[in-house]
């Protein structure tokens, strides 16, 4: 519906440019119509701030109008018209090039509730491996912030977040890309993502059966939302959700004492193994918290999701724990390998790599990933794998949701979002029901 309002009123703001050659009533009557369906489209749709420039230019047009002014100099229209299309082009492009996301369900079972949880760690000290990646002081204690989206039976609908507060996506993207590469983006640039839409509640009622168990663990530099599209869709199933930021890797972490946010790359770790290994532990904290808490779920039946270097911590606390299914969408398992020799794995293991991971790094002499699922990965009998087509790292989180342009970045596959997203949403649901992968035109068995 939100493309109609697009071409409506972006169509009566071009005609006003023209005011002055429509009789008065028209325009009258057209100034009328923008007002209403102005309105119409806040209510129904919801705001957008890139609807500003056209504001704008319904604001000049309608105080000119009714104050009859007019320029008798030529020099003067020419600037009138050059700035009254460049605005209108620049928010009809804005309105297209930087849409505001809808994170919306297909096929739902159960409404979806979200909370969220600082968790202490009393008893754990700030480990090396995140702390000399990040602005963490070595005396603090282990605290995380955890992400919980469950089942209900309560009734909710697509509604747009406003979130002007720091941890809104859009300025942790900015910040990060800002410090990280020495560059000066303005916050707003995605200031869009703070009006998302998603069909997510809080204070809903509960399921009365306990349900299972799902945790996502982030890659380097992540968020715990960043899969956010794909755990709403999981928690729609009957399962409770729980994704957390490991903080001082994570991209940034908003605690009550202030913000942590992550300044290394790989290269900056003296151990990229340890970093994983305190990853799992994250995941331990995190579950012990909540099974204090008489949190409402089953924990014996726990599953989990990691992506790129949370697939290794995932792998790590499998090992260790009891797990119903791992999921690792383009696991990093290089620096296990050069720690333990092989990867032995202990529960059913549903392997998806994008195809750069798949193809793109094969002709490199170092050890690619596509070689250790290959060669190195044991006890074949608990994996299956595949990969997505045209999908590149990126593509196993929602930042092709941010714009078109992001399949244009090296970040991202040539994939459309929505596809990534079916493909991603239909692996993890089945990967959960421990089924044979269907496999399409879009996900592929890896050939042994």
């Amino acid at each position: 519906m939100d493309i109609y309002f697009d071409l409506l009123l972006h169509s009566i703001g071009f005609a006003l440019i023209f005011r002055t050659r429509i009789p008065f009533q028209i325009v009258n009557f057209a100034l009328i119509i923008f007002y209403i369906s102005s309105t119409i489209q806040l209510v129904i749709v919801g705001y957008k701030w890139q609807y500003v420039p056209l504001y704008l230019i319904i604001f000049i047009v309608t105080t000119m109008h009714f104050f009859n002014m007019e320029s008798k100099y030529k020099i003067t229209k020419v600037v009138y018209y050059f700035l009254m299309f460049l605005i209108i082009g620049i928010s009809a492009t804005l309105v297209y090039i930087l849409p505001i996301p809808k994170f919306e369900i297909e096929n739902k079972q159960y409404s979806v509730g979200y909370e969220e949880f600082h968790v202490v760690v009393s008893d754990r000290e700030q480990p090396k491996a995140f702390y000399e990646l990040s602005n963490l002081t070595t005396e603090s204690n282990r605290e995380l912030l955890v992400d919980v989206y469950y089942p209900s039976s309560d009734k909710t609908e697509a509604s747009q977040l406003f979130k002007d507060v720091d941890t809104n996506w859009g300025k942790t993207v900015i910040r990060y890309l800002n410090r990280t590469w020495g560059i000066s983006l303005p916050e707003f640039l995605l200031s869009h993502l703070n009006l998302s839409y998603l069909d997510i509640g809080t204070n809903l009622e509960r399921l009365d059966i306990k349900s299972p168990v799902v945790i996502y663990t982030h890659g380097w530099s992540g968020e715990k939302i960043f899969a956010t599209d794909q755990l709403i869709t999981i928690a729609s199933q009957g399962y409770v959700v729980v994704a957390l930021d490991h903080t001082g890797l994570a991209m940034f972490t908003e605690l009550p004492t202030g913000t942590i946010y992550n300044s290394g790359s790989t290269e900056d770790s003296s151990k990229v193994y340890d970093v994983m290994y305190e990853m799992s532990l994250d995941i331990e904290n995190t579950i012990n918290y909540l099974e204090n808490k008489n949190y409402h779920a089953d924990f014996s039946d726990i599953s989990l999701i990691g992506h790129s270097t949370g697939g290794g911590s995932a792998h790590l606390y499998c090992s260790r724990n009891d797990c119903n299914s791992l999921i690792l969408q383009d696991p990093f398992f290089v620096p296990l390998l050069e720690e333990v020799g092989t990867i032995d794995l202990v529960t059913d293991s549903y392997f998806i790599y994008s195809e750069d991971w798949y193809n793109g790094y094969e002709d490199i002499n170092d050890l690619n990933e596509i070689e250790v699922y290959r060669s190195y990965v044991k006890n074949k009998n608990f994996a299956q794998g595949f990969y997505m087509t045209q999908s590149a790292h990126y593509d196993f989180i929602a930042f092709g949701a941010i714009s078109p342009l992001a399949k244009y970045t090296f970040l991202k596959g040539r994939i459309d979002y929505k596809d990534s997203l079916k493909a991603n949403n239909r692996f993890n649901l089945e990967s959960l029901a421990s089924k044979k992968i269907t496999t399409d035109k879009i996900v592929y068995d890896i050939k042994e």
